[in-house]
């Protein structure tokens, strides 16, 4: 964006409803509550027992930390070294973590999914290029071919066993060992279908609530953009701001904000589409800011948890 174009999303920002931008706070916290329900039940599938208090504030650490660091997962860091550190679980906090959030990536494709095809088949009632809504079905559907791929490596046993044996001979025993039991915490879960949907439920309502965040705020902007558009375009850019190519999604959440919602909605500005972007983004870090608050009253050293990992304390930690 220009010089102009940024001055002009700051002025922007001085004439947004705060009525909407409260309720987008209010359902980003909501989200991040609901997202501590999910995590806790993947936990405690694995026997590790927190309390709803000290699971949130690990998760709320957790978040706080997503707004800083490379491709938005260096939250989940965070939350397993503390989860580590307090139950001395390091392989099965791993697999939960992990699961917690492809399960989030799998809630943004069902919720993406309907919309994608509604507007490739209705791209005319939007008045939408037909490229342009069969494109953005086609990344959707891209997506969803990803995440099914994604669990068929992560949960079969058999695809397991192949690369067992591929992997075999480069690693040493005490690492191959704790891959094992990594990957035995991931396949635990097969077991349990009660677990799984209570975990996906849980899902589709902490990502609804996100989508939601998104739309409110361009409802405090004033932009009444149709909000089947946040529900197909909102999965994809998640899906590019997880890859390690910036640091919070800066930058990318407002690029491609620009290009998919300056694309579909005839008049909208790009300085719009970015301060929509970059004001959802605030959203998160003042709601997270709490997180920061419990990491710096619990007194730990900024570069305690990156030493341990590298030292290989946490993935020696006691297991079973």
């Amino acid at each position: 964006m220009s010089r102009l174009e940024i001055t002009q999303a700051a002025s922007a920002l001085l004439t947004v409803r705060w009525p909407f931008l409260a309720a987008a706070l209010g359902t980003f916290a909501a989200s991040l509550v609901l997202g501590n329900v999910q995590w806790m039940a993947l936990l405690s599938f694995q026997g590790i027992r927190l309390s709803f208090i000290q699971a949130l504030s690990f998760y709320f650490v957790g978040a706080f930390f997503n707004n800083f660091l490379p491709a938005n997962i260096g939250g989940d860091v965070v939350r397993v070294y503390d989860v580590y550190k307090a139950s001395g679980r390091s392989e099965e906090t791993i697999a939960a973590t992990v699961t917690d959030r492809l399960f989030g990536m799998v809630a943004l494709a069902l919720l993406a999914m309907p919309a994608g095809v509604f507007v490739a088949l209705r791209y005319e009632r939007f008045g939408l290029d037909k490229g342009f809504g069969l494109w953005s079905f086609g990344i959707v559907l891209a997506f969803v071919g990803i995440l099914g791929l994604t669990f068929f490596l992560i949960f079969s046993r058999r695809l397991a066993k192949g690369v067992e044996r591929i992997i075999r001979p480069i690693l040493i025993r005490g690492t191959r060992d704790r891959f094992k039991r990594i990957y035995e915490s991931f396949h635990a879960y097969r077991n349990s279908r009660q677990t799984l949907t209570k975990v996906l439920a849980l899902a589709i309502v902490v990502q609804t609530c996100r989508v939601l965040v998104h739309y409110q705020v361009s409802q405090a902007m004033g932009l009444g953009i149709p909000s089947i558009y946040f529900f197909l375009f909102i999965p994809v850019i998640a899906i590019f701001i997880a890859l390690p190519i910036s640091i919070g999604g800066l930058g990318v959440r407002e690029g491609l904000g620009i290009f998919f919602f300056c694309t579909a909605v005839p008049g909208l500005g790009k300085e719009q589409a970015f301060t929509m972007g970059f004001l959802a983004y605030v959203v998160g870090v003042v709601v997270s800011l709490a997180g920061g608050v419990i990491y710096l009253t619990r007194g730990l050293a900024p570069g305690q948890i990156q030493e341990e990992f590298s030292e290989g304390r946490l993935t020696n930690a006691h297991h079973g």
